[in-house]
């Protein structure tokens, strides 16, 4: 069993794209942290040559040590 769960959020970078993918970002870490999660680390990351902004989200599972 894994330890720790990495989730993947990624949007079109728009004009608000930004605020978007950070919200999104939020709500994820606060419904898997009801559910138990613990997060370890949050990184945002803009491919611009491919037009596109990223989360990544990195949390540790419940349960796991």
């Amino acid at each position: 069993m894994k330890a720790v769960e990495i989730f993947l959020i990624r949007k079109s970078f728009s004009r608000n794209s930004s605020e978007a993918i950070r919200q999104e970002a939020e709500d994820l870490i606060n419904e898997k942290h009801y559910q138990g999660y613990r997060l370890i680390n949050a990184n945002f990351d803009v491919a611009d040559n491919a037009g596109y902004i990223y989360a990544y989200i990195s949390m540790k599972k419940p349960n796991s040590y």
